[in-house]
């Protein structure tokens, strides 16, 4: 039972308490009346009114500490009415201050080295999703020789599938196994394996222990996420913008910061920056997590269907 049912039930037993002696009262003054004027033993009657009062006294003492009880639970309430805002509000600062922590636990406690077999990649190649193109983007690849530079520039043009932009939906990770572009800017269109309600990203970068050079200056840092209804979608869905941080840990997770309420099968990543690096930027790895609208996942034939037919 709370505090206002108890509340509520000493007021209703105080003013029955009340009542009875107000009626009570009321009797003995009208057998006195009668007793005086008409009642020929009153010796008796005075004996009975004796037994009457007392019983008013213990009901009058048992009123008043209904009375004071009442008052008691008056004063709790009032100082818990005082109370209750602050313990809410500082409630509620505790969970605000809680649950990113808590989520940012969650996200470290996956293991780096078994990142894959834990939160489900819907960007990843062998799974049935592709790179649909570029842009503008130019591949940074070290020419050998000029007829490899002009191979390279006929089967770019033939095709704007980017082949090195493969390699950031593909498993591999080792150094050099990434997706090199010319300068600190470029993007990325990737088919995914099908509807999905878009909730994070991973990006993944070599570590500075394994990097040949000892750094990894080249790797991104600002990028941007976009869900797209086709490739040439005009009005994207942003999903945020976000850093990769050199010095954490190689694959970092970034909740979306605007959710959307419908799923995409395209999504669109733009890198704005790097670390620093003044000739390429490298992608090793991008993942994109979240749930399958219906369970939607296009059969290998019809993704590369899709593709040629863009």
């Amino acid at each position: 039972m709370s505090d206002e049912d108890e509340v509520q039930n000493s007021e209703c037993l105080r003013n029955v308490f009340r009542s009875f002696v107000c009626v009570t009262l009321s009797l003995l003054l009208l057998l006195h009346i009668y007793a005086y004027f008409w009642g020929p033993s009153f010796d008796n009657v005075d004996g009975d009114f004796s037994d009457i009062k007392y019983v008013v006294m213990q009901l009058s003492r048992g009123l008043s500490e209904v009375n004071q009880q009442h008052k008691m639970l008056q004063s709790e309430m009032e100082r818990l009415s005082t109370v209750l805002p602050a313990v809410t509000a500082a409630a509620g600062k505790a969970k605000d201050a809680i649950e990113p922590s808590l989520r940012k636990n969650n996200r470290q406690a996956i293991d780096v080295y078994n990142y894959d077999r834990q939160i489900a990649d819907y960007a990843l190649e062998t799974a049935g999703a592709r790179v649909l193109d570029t842009a503008n983007t130019i591949e940074h690849i070290i020419y050998e020789s000029p007829v490899s530079w002009a191979l390279h520039v006929l089967s770019s043009w033939v095709c704007r599938q980017c082949q090195g932009a493969r390699a950031m939906i593909r498993p591999g990770t080792l150094p050099g196994e990434c997706w090199a572009f010319k300068g600190a800017r470029g993007e990325a269109t990737i088919r995914l394996i099908g509807t999905v309600m878009i909730t994070g990203v991973s990006v993944e970068h070599i570590p500075p222990h394994i990097s040949p050079t000892r750094e990894i200056s080249s790797a991104p840092r600002l990028f941007q996420i976009e869900g797209l209804e086709f490739r040439t979608d005009p009005y994207p869905h942003d999903f945020g913008s976000f850093e990769y941080n050199k010095d954490g840990k190689p694959i970092q997770y970034f909740d979306v910061l605007h959710p959307s309420s419908k799923g995409y099968n395209v999504v669109r990543i733009r890198v704005v920056s790097n670390w620093g690096h003044p000739v390429y930027t490298c992608v090793y790895r991008v993942r994109v997590h979240g749930e399958l609208v219906s369970g939607q996942v296009p059969r290998s034939d019809e993704a590369h269907s899709r593709i040629e037919n863009e």
